[in-house]
């Protein structure tokens, strides 16, 4: 490797370093502290769900929407982190564990794991700083559980193909709460 190529990598990483260490000096808390890697978790979220996004995709053949506004809206609202709460629970006992079990998903194993996984954690560190998020009202699942029943076994396709929607209503919350602190 030429000196100059060595010497460049040794800068970015040295600014990368200090990048990360002002980050960390700004967060005295875990809550901060999560939500300033929060990207980090949302990229892999994507990264997972691209290797699925077309098999989900190709076999909804709904045209109703699971995840409408409505669900967008709670997530910005007041109660936004009870909103994600209770639909990433709804992914994580509900959606996640019927797209593990499906046959023609083993070829999705990983993906799907990868999802849950870090929903999971996602969940649990919104519940650990529900006074950092400044978290008001309960949020109720229920239209959303109301209309999955109702598509049948179409509702496990819709569900798993708006995934990336849901991704990006978890990042607009993720951000208005970054904003608020």
């Amino acid at each position: 490797m030429p000196p100059s190529r060595f010497v460049l990598r040794c800068l970015l990483l040295v600014v990368l370093l200090l990048h990360t260490a002002d980050c960390t000096k700004n967060c005295r808390d875990r809550c901060c502290t999560f939500l300033e890697n929060f990207p980090g978790r949302l990229k892999e979220l994507r990264t997972s769900f691209a290797k699925i996004r077309d098999y989900y995709e190709d076999k909804d053949e709904i045209e109703t929407a699971l995840l409408d506004e409505d669900v967008l809206k709670d997530f910005k609202s007041d109660f936004g982190c009870h909103a994600m709460n209770e639909v990433l629970r709804f992914y994580l006992d509900t959606v996640l564990p019927t797209a593990a079990n499906e046959k023609a998903s083993m070829d999705y194993r990983y993906p799907i794991d990868s999802i849950f996984y870090i929903f999971n954690e996602l969940k649990k560190e919104t519940i650990h700083c529900r006074s950092y998020f400044s978290c008001k009202k309960p949020f109720e699942l229920d239209s959303i559980m109301t209309s999955y029943k109702k598509m049948q076994g179409q509702g496990l396709y819709k569900a798993m193909g708006e995934l990336g929607l849901l991704f990006n209503y978890i990042e607009e919350y993720m951000v208005s709460r970054k904003r608020k602190h």
